[in-house]
């Protein structure tokens, strides 16, 4: 015997997914111990600066005072804030006393710039100060503006026409005369190159054998600390006086003198210690050409 089982499927329905259901669950016990530890942990800080606040205000109190009882004392042993009746005129001359004085030196270490500055037609007289052991020598430049002025102005020299009763006076070649002990050579030359003199005058010079300037060189020894002086003279008039610092057992130093057309005649120059004493002297005469 046959059985005919039929089953009919609806497919045009689709099941529908279902989503699961989210609860939430607050869990109130850990929110509040949060929260009381957050508040307890601010109460603590505040606290804790509050009190370091207080103890600063009460460190201060003292020492305020302590400053305030030394700063009366002070003001009080001193005399001059004491009195009223010092003027403020006193402080200002001290201060104006206290001024140092500074004195303007030319100085010109090159040997070759002082002879380019020596043709120059104006008149001058430029004396350099050198020590045998230092490589660059300082120099002092003295610039009159002619002739005339310098010798118009009043130049005061001490009388220095003898040496010293102890000097060991010697006469060496071409006119001259040194103390021996301080003095190695005392030369008039037409100029100093490398820091030695070139070209040596004799006594008798003519106007054609130098170019506007003629230069004194002199090499002192054992005079450091003391102060000498380059005097030209023309005709007995002193025309310039150079005064010179020494500062080496060993000094070379020179001065250059601008010498006119119309000073021909009889010239000296003077190298004079500290004590108006000769070390050397040089005569000569310039001739025209």
């Amino acid at each position: 015997m046959k059985q005919k089982i039929v089953i009919t499927a609806n497919m045009s329905r689709a099941a529908a997914p279902t989503a699961p259901e989210v609860t939430y669950q607050w869990h109130w016990q850990r929110i509040v111990a949060v929260m009381l530890l957050v508040v307890f942990a601010l109460v603590i800080v505040a606290y804790s600066l509050l009190g370091s606040v207080n103890a600063e205000q009460n460190d201060q109190q003292p020492i305020d005072s302590s400053v305030a009882e030394v700063v009366t004392d002070s003001v009080t042993d001193d005399p001059q804030l004491a009195d009223p009746r010092i003027e403020e005129s006193d402080t200002e001359l001290d201060s104006a006393s206290a001024i140092p004085v500074i004195a303007a030196v030319i100085e010109n270490p090159d040997i070759d710039d002082l002879a380019a500055s020596a043709s120059e037609p104006e008149a001058q007289i430029t004396v350099q100060e050198q020590e045998v052991r230092e490589e660059l020598p300082a120099s002092t430049t003295v610039i009159p503006d002619t002739n005339e002025e310098l010798v118009g102005q009043e130049v005061t020299v001490q009388q220095t026409d003898s040496f010293a009763p102890s000097a060991h006076v010697a006469s060496v070649a071409l006119g001259a005369r040194i103390d021996t002990d301080k003095v190695s050579r005392a030369v008039l030359t037409r100029e100093v190159v490398d820091r030695e003199p070139v070209n040596v005058f004799k006594a008798d010079v003519r106007f054609n054998e130098f170019t506007e300037t003629m230069a004194f060189f002199s090499e002192l020894k054992n005079l450091q600390g003391q102060k000498v002086k380059h005097v030209w003279r023309y005709e007995d008039e002193v025309l310039a006086s150079i005064e010179l610092d020494v500062t080496s057992p060993r000094y070379r130093t020179f001065s250059n003198k601008t010498i006119l057309p119309e000073q021909v005649g009889n010239w000296r120059v003077d190298v004079v210690d500290e004590h108006g004493h000769l070390l050397a002297q040089k005569e000569f005469r310039i001739l025209a050409e």
